[in-house]
């Protein structure tokens, strides 16, 4: 099969669709140098509001029912957090810290509740929470991002979400990006948008809207400083302290590893990235392939007539073949019917026309003067020189009756006989190389002939 976008074949299916597009480096960096703005470590400054009654988000007692992530009884209008986003080949691996100062002194004062967790001392101890999105490359060939899996704070206790076509990470502009992840679990739907804008290299502003169900849950606005890996490190183990986060809730730290300590349970599997949840650009193959080229209509055409003419002209010469052999076949069968009553010879002209003339009046076996097709026949039909089937009759009748007038004349006879030239010639060599019993019969059949002719 030829190449498509050629002279003979259609323009490829890539030059319309960019699904079908030859594929770029099968890593982030190397496929749009963009997404190097948004990997590194940053400083983070979250602040978030009430999406019902305004203003910053205040501390809400516990409820054995709620994760103790959202609306927690914490200071939760201002919070500190720290990202680590970190491209590795194909992937793309969104770790984050978030960190919540002790509830207000007030509020513990005000409402009594149990401890939520392990080492809570309300109004004295702060906390912290892990949250990771975790995406790759996909096949759409768009610079986009599929995401294969939330976790921590961006999804809920023991719940693993499955991802869907929604779920992704893309490039809006040269500083922009935004992050989609929609999940549904026992606990309903949840949905979230991080709309990412740059200021030059090192500072950016993000909106962080959640979606509980059909409820706006959240609005966070942060503000990310992007910092080196020691003051990455060093921020994360001050703020635990300044927070007096107990030691049983601090997330990991360094925290500098693929998989955080705590969740490998959830982190993507190999088998999740490979066509699991996601099907990642290095370790899948891609389902846009492009089809069989098709032939240019006017190409088509112009084949269908070279075929055409290459298959009529094979078709000619096997019918002119077959033509041909059927001519031998009659021609030689005719001669030797002659020559039961005449010596034959290599050719007609060889033979006396009286001869020949006592022959066809032979076959003229009502003395008209022509040879009638009937009377042809029943030439053709007697005597022991072989058979001749009724297309062949027919088609030595035609060739002998040039006229078209039903009957042979004499002219139209040694015609005939004249164009038996190789026929002649086959036949007295046959005689020629007769045995000795094969003469004794060849002269009974003659002698029985002549005998016919003389009572005629």
């Amino acid at each position: 099969m030829g190449a498509c976008n050629s002279l003979l074949f259609e323009d490829c299916v890539s030059e319309t669709d960019p699904h079908f597009a030859a594929k770029g480096p099968s890593d982030i960096l190397g496929q749009d140098g963009r997404w190097g703005k948004l990997t590194g470590f940053f400083r983070v400054d979250v602040k978030s509001f009430d999406p019902v009654n305004g203003g910053g988000e205040k501390p809400s007692p516990y409820n054995p029912e709620v994760p103790a992530t959202a609306r927690s009884p914490y200071d939760s209008g201002v919070r500190s957090a720290y990202y680590n986003h970190t491209a590795v080949g194909s992937r793309l691996l969104l770790n984050r810290i978030y960190f919540a100062r002790p509830a207000p002194e007030e509020f513990c004062a005000a409402v009594t509740f149990p401890p939520p967790f392990e080492g809570y001392d309300c109004g004295v101890t702060g906390h912290s929470e892990f949250a990771g999105i975790y995406a790759a490359l996909n096949h759409e060939n768009d610079g986009t991002l599929s995401v294969a899996r939330a976790t921590g704070r961006y999804s809920f206790p023991g719940e693993v979400f499955e991802s869907d076509e929604e779920s992704l990470i893309i490039i809006t502009d040269d500083n922009s990006f935004e992050i989609h992840v929609h999940k549904k679990g026992s606990f309903g739907s949840f949905s979230s948008v991080q709309e990412i804008v740059f200021f030059g290299d090192d500072s950016a502003s993000a909106v962080h809207t959640s979606i509980n169900g059909e409820k706006i849950s959240s609005v966070e606005v942060v503000t990310l400083t992007r910092i080196t890996e020691d003051e990455f490190l060093k921020g994360i183990e001050e703020t635990n302290d300044d927070f007096n986060v107990p030691e049983v809730l601090r997330v990991e730290s360094p925290m500098t590893s693929d998989v955080p300590t705590g969740y490998e349970d959830i982190f993507p599997t190999e088998a999740d990235w490979c066509g699991g949840l996601i099907s990642d650009v290095a370790c899948t193959e891609s389902p846009y392939q492009e089809p069989n080229p098709k032939m240019k209509d006017g190409f088509v055409a112009l084949f269908v007539i070279i075929g055409l003419a290459v298959f009529g002209s094979v078709a000619y010469l096997l019918h002119r073949n077959a033509v041909k052999k059927q001519q031998k076949r009659y021609k030689e069968q005719f001669v030797r019917g002659i020559a039961r009553n005449i010596t034959i010879a290599p050719s007609a002209g060889m033979i006396p026309a009286d001869k020949l003339k006592a022959e066809f009046d032979h076959i003229d076996k009502n003395k008209g003067g022509t040879i009638t097709k009937d009377e042809l026949k029943e030439f053709m039909d007697t005597g022991k020189f072989g058979t001749i089937s009724e297309k062949d009759f027919e088609a030595m009748w035609s060739a002998m009756d040039v006229d078209g007038s039903g009957e042979v004349d004499f002219v139209e006879f040694t015609t005939f006989l004249g164009s038996c030239g190789t026929e002649f010639e086959t036949v007295s060599k046959e005689h020629a190389y007769m045995t000795n019993e094969e003469k004794k019969t060849w002269a009974s059949q003659r002698l029985s002939a002549m005998y016919t002719n003389t009572k005629d």
